[in-house]
């Protein structure tokens, strides 16, 4: 009985490591009877070698950093630099928001009232016509500032809620904003704990949480990271873009999930976003590779299969 046993370990063990060495897509779709089973860490030199074929050429400065939501690991090339967010800043705006409304203190309906303060142009969009007094709920504001970038809808929530307390509170997640001669300035290495805490959001609370993944996920602009997917991959991402700096961030979902932030400053507009387009698809390519099953492995493995013999029919 021991060794029948045995046997029918080391053949789901063998089973396992065959549907690994799969495309991911298809692994995933044929694992759904299976033990869930997590590849080890992409090696580093793949990443690197990918960052330097997307990168090369390019006329501006540049930072990226990538974590592999699955196993943790990271990887990050000149991730302290600050750069202007452009409209990056508004997922922590929109986090602060929902921590808010998590901890009791404000209702997702609340009503703000739009003011002559908060008019901006251009990126007023559906504001050019609204009358300065009128209110807008809490969720809307959302909804405006993540899925159509709207500048005058994020002015209202950083307005309400204090600028103030959002950057004091960004630091209590890792990914600090600050202030340097009166604009906003965060690093790469920001950026990804911003996506990091609405992923862990996502999983400690899902229902709560997708009142900012469904407007990210739903964002109608296709360039830099979107364009480099293929097409019908899930993902959501935020992207910025002022003065030379030309960003974009976001969580991809394969069966390697993984957090991708690209910072760009100085470099033409048309020649960041194919960058970054270029970075997408390279660590998407990466990401997504067949694993190869160690020769020491495959070795250990075949071991056991002679020592235990075949399947059972």
């Amino acid at each position: 009985m021991t060794r029948v046993r045995t046997r029918t370990a080391v053949w789901a063990l063998l089973a396992l490591l065959s549907l690994e060495a799969l495309h991911p897509t298809a692994a995933a779709q044929a694992n759904t009877q299976l033990p869930a089973y997590t590849a080890g860490p992409v090696p580093s030199d793949h990443i690197a070698q990918a960052i330097s074929r997307a990168m090369a050429g390019f006329p501006g400065e540049f930072s990226i950093a990538l974590e592999d939501l699955s196993t943790s690991q990271r990887w990050v090339f000149n991730a302290d630099r600050l750069y202007h967010p452009a409209s990056t800043v508004k997922l922590p705006v929109a986090l602060y928001a929902l921590e808010q409304y998590r901890a009791g203190k404000i209702g997702w309906q609340d009503p703000i009232e739009y003011t002559e303060a908060d008019f901006e142009t251009p990126g007023a969009s559906a504001f050019e016509t609204a009358e300065f007094g009128e209110l807008y709920p809490v969720e809307d504001l959302v909804n405006r500032s993540l899925t159509y970038s709207n500048n005058v809808a994020v002015n209202m929530l950083g307005r309400h809620f204090g600028w103030g307390n959002i950057e004091i509170w960004t630091g209590t997640i890792g990914g600090r904003l600050t202030h340097e001669n009166r604009l906003p300035r965060a690093s790469a290495l920001s950026v990804l704990a911003w996506w990091r805490h609405l992923h862990r959001l996502s999983l400690e609370d899902p229902e709560r949480a997708n009142l900012l993944v469904r407007p990210l996920m739903e964002v109608p602009y296709r360039g830099r990271i979107t364009a480099g997917l293929p097409d019908g991959v899930p993902h959501m991402h935020k992207f910025g873009s002022y003065d030379g700096n030309y960003h974009d961030s976001g969580i991809v979902f394969t069966t390697r999930p993984y957090i991708l932030v690209v910072l760009t400053a100085g470099a033409p507009l048309e020649e960041a976003d194919a960058a970054i387009a270029r970075v997408s698809a390279e660590i998407y390519g990466v990401m997504t590779a067949p694993v190869d099953i160690s020769p020491a492995l495959l070795r250990t493995v075949e071991a056991l299969v002679s020592q235990v013999g075949p399947a059972e029919a």
